[in-house]
């Protein structure tokens, strides 16, 4: 269906965030039952509760609204998702493994950021006050989760590399 109004675009594009955001809740239960450290499969399980979370704040975006998602194009995350898959299934190591699910979170959640940006941009010059709180929350919420890891992360991958190295050295 085109497009004609900034409305329309941004129903679009809120559609589209919602059916990512439900591929993902499912794409990160998935990968949690397949990494072994249990530190990163905790951090992986809290990401897709909070993904489920951040789906149903959509939600009640339409329902503010009055309107229904339409059908999403989830095509670029789906690509996403199984081009991750299979490197994830072909690392053999299972602290790589770890290192990469989490370096996944990362990319993710970055491109994620940008997106809520932009739908809280659009929403707030739209005036709806209501929406934009929901976005801007969900938005604080990926923010916070990425800063949060960060320290965990970058140890987490002193840790592998350092490891994997000090292995090769001896």
């Amino acid at each position: 269906m085109p497009i004609q109004t900034g409305e329309e675009l941004f129903l679009s594009l809120l559609s589209d965030c919602h059916g990512r955001e439900q591929h993902m809740a499912q794409f990160w239960d998935q990968l949690s039952q397949n990494v072994q450290d249990p530190d990163v499969r905790n951090i992986i399980s809290v990401r897709a509760y909070l993904t489920k979370q951040d789906a149903s704040n959509i939600e009640k975006c339409f329902q503010i609204l009055g309107k229904q998602p339409s059908q999403p194009n989830t095509q670029f995350y789906q690509g996403m998702a199984d081009n991750f898959r299979r490197q994830f299934d072909s690392i053999q190591h299972p602290g790589m493994k770890a290192l990469y699910a989490l370096w996944a979170i990362r990319t993710f959640q970055n491109w994620s950021i940008g997106e809520y940006m932009g739908l809280t941009a659009m929403a707030e010059v739209a005036g709806n006050r209501a929406v934009t709180n929901l976005l801007e929350h969900t938005l604080a919420d990926k923010v916070d989760f990425v800063e949060t890891t960060r320290d965990w992360f970058r140890d987490t991958v002193r840790q592998s590399i350092g490891a994997r190295a000090a292995g090769r050295a001896a």
